[in-house]
């Protein structure tokens, strides 16, 4: 089975699983199947706590958004994911997930993290260079454990295909142009691109990022799909992937705002500035806890685009293929037995739990 990931960040699924902001890899030089569900099937309780005690189940009421049932479970709207990523299963046209009367399961974010066996390379075994970048949690940064969940993905398909990952953090724009060169033997995590295709080969999706609409709390927003933005202030800090919006924005439809950083988007929203703003979930709902604003943004429904990740290889080597062919085996085999779903869940349940801290301490100021 092919496990998918919405990447919904936190903004998503103790374990949406496959599938890269400024001159990032997710990101334009920035930052099929649903992600899998890894979290067991829940059974109708009372639902009306705001603290996790174990997995339960919610029946979806008329007026309820993500953001609600998160605020009512886990007492902060910003945590959504996890409950997404849980019901993969229920997401109906369009990406849709709340309708009424859907039965949601609700994870337990306090549940213990699967125990993962660590894979090492066998003495001898060909050396990979590869190169990624800092900044991206929970994907990638050599400050987070495994350096991430995508590196940790990474790592341990390339060792069981038989080699042995040396793997660099370095700026984004860097890694990109290094690794079109075979300075390096392969860089993740990227989206695709026309442009990048031509120098690069692309995996197999590895993991997919959820892109979502936010907007401010009390301004309803009636979202099931790009057109509902036309005439609207859009923000998307510069740099980053644009693909999805880049036709509305030049035909004139949207407006698009594009300052420096997520966190400049969000402050614009609250104060008017802009109408709307798109990030991936991931990085959204990281920055709004940061920022203390989990009370006054909420988030659509319905995603912009889902977005897959991958491990880009040069075409100027001429090995590549061969190499990409070996480890994108073993993605699937990971698929297949469990590997991927483990790995997400336990790198997810980190972040959500970062996540939750850092609430909890910007809830107190």
């Amino acid at each position: 089975m092919h496990i998918k990931a919405f990447a919904l960040v936190g903004a998503m699924a103790l374990g949406f699983g496959v599938g890269g902001v400024h001159a990032q890899p997710a990101p334009d030089d920035e930052t099929g199947a649903r992600l899998a569900k890894v979290t067991k099937p829940g059974f109708e309780r009372s639902s009306e706590s705001t603290k996790s005690t174990g997995e339960r189940s919610y029946t979806v009421r008329r007026g309820d958004s993500l953001s609600r049932i998160a605020r009512r479970f886990y007492g902060n709207s910003v945590l959504w994911q996890p409950i997404l990523n849980a019901n993969a299963d229920k997401i109906k046209q369009g990406g849709r997930l709340i309708f009424p009367g859907t039965v949601l399961t609700i994870p337990d974010l306090e549940a213990a993290t699967p125990e993962i066996q660590t894979v090492r390379a066998n003495e001898g075994s060909p050396t990979l260079s590869i190169v990624t970048g800092n900044d991206y949690a929970p994907f990638t940064d050599k400050g987070l454990p495994e350096g991430g969940l995508f590196t940790d993905l990474v790592r341990t398909a390339m060792t069981r295909a038989g080699y042995d990952p040396e793997i660099e953090f370095l700026p984004w724009d860097y890694a990109m142009k290094a690794t079109q060169k075979s300075t390096f033997k392969a860089s993740f995590p990227w989206y695709e691109t026309d442009e990048r295709r031509q120098a690069l080969w692309y995996s197999r999706p590895v993991y997919e990022v959820l892109i979502v609409v936010y907007h401010k709390t009390g301004a309803p927003l009636d979202f099931e799909g790009i057109d509902d933005l036309d005439g609207l202030n859009l923000c998307r800090p510069e740099g980053y992937f644009a693909d999805d919006i880049s036709a509305k924005v030049e035909g004139g439809q949207i407006v698009r705002t594009a300052p420096e950083t997520p966190a400049d988007c969000f402050r614009m929203l609250v104060e008017g500035d802009v109408d709307v703003v798109s990030l991936s979930a991931m990085v959204g709902n990281g920055e709004i806890i940061k920022l203390g604003l989990d009370d006054q943004i909420d988030v659509a429904d319905t995603p912009l685009a889902i977005r897959p990740l991958h491990i880009v290889y040069p075409k100027f080597d001429p090995r590549s293929r061969g190499t990409m062919g070996k480890i994108d085996l073993e993605l699937k085999r990971m698929d297949e037995d469990g590997v991927t779903a483990a790995i997400i869940e336990k790198h997810l349940r980190a972040h959500f739990d970062g996540l939750s801290k850092a609430a909890e301490v910007a809830s107190n100021n």
